[in-house]
Parts: C-alpha cells; structure tokens; sequence
C-alpha cells in the first residue's frame, strides 16, 4: 500500500508519480506546519490580530511570505517536481484548513481573544492559503513553459 502511485502529473515527459505514501507525508508535514502556527497564535494572537490594521497586514504579508518559502523548501527537501506544485500545496493545506474550522468555532476558548477577532485570523489563514495557492500555481506553470 505504501507504494501506490497516484497519478498527479503535471503532464511532463521524465516527472514521476506521487506516491501514496510522499502525499502522506507532505500531508503530515502541513499539519505540523499548521499546529505550530495554531500554538503561535495561541500565544501571540493579541500582538497579530488585536494591534490595527498596520499590524495585521504586516502579519498577514510575513506568513504568505513565509509558507511560499516553505513550500518551495520542502519541495526542494523532498525532490518534488515543480510541476507537482500546486498538488504539493493542496495536499499540505488541507489538514490545516480543516483544523482551521475547529479553531475558528471554538476561537475564543482556544486563543482567550474577543470572539470578534476571529474574523481577523480567518482573514489571515485565507490570505496566506490564496498566496500560497497563486505562488503554487505560478512555480507549476513556469515548469510547464
């Protein structure tokens, strides 16, 4: 089972397949990915999200910046075609956006914030998820070319 190929190509002559068992990890690195800014923001979620709007963009442009340059690492780290990009990037977001619901639901007993500033974290989260996607979709298109 650990084998199973699963046939994600970008469409280039020479790529190999995903595996089973890379998409399971990729997936297990965006939920560690995805745990540790859960903690962060946990910790430091009044200094993000409750400081105005200067703050939050800041914020918000630092972690886009930030899973873009993870993405890309981690990609290199485990010899992933450019081309895989935007599966490399789906399959590492989505245990994060599924954490991201409980989290948004329970937000003010997970993080101690207003209930109001949950809107400003999903804020975040979307934007950072939409970079990390459009940069995705631009590293598997140059590949493509």
């Amino acid at each position: 089972m650990a084998g199973k190929t699963v046939k994600l190509r970008a469409g280039r002559t020479g790529e190999r397949d995903m595996t089973t068992r890379e998409m399971t990890i990729l997936g297990l690195i965006g939920f560690g990915i995805w745990l540790s800014g859960a903690v962060t923001f946990r910790f430091g979620g009044a200094m993000l999200f409750q400081n105005g709007p200067w703050v939050l963009t800041a914020s918000a442009l630092g972690i886009a910046l930030s899973v873009c340059l993870l993405l890309r690492a981690i990609m290199d780290w485990r010899k992933a075609p450019a081309g895989q990009s935007v599966t490399v990037a789906v399959v590492m977001t989505l245990p994060g956006l599924f954490g991201d619901v409980g989290y948004v639901l329970g937000f003010h007993r997970i993080t101690g914030l207003a209930q109001a500033t949950a809107g400003a974290y999903a804020a975040v989260v979307i934007f950072g998820t939409a970079a990390l996607l459009a940069y995705a979709l631009v590293r598997q298109a140059r590949a493509a070319a």
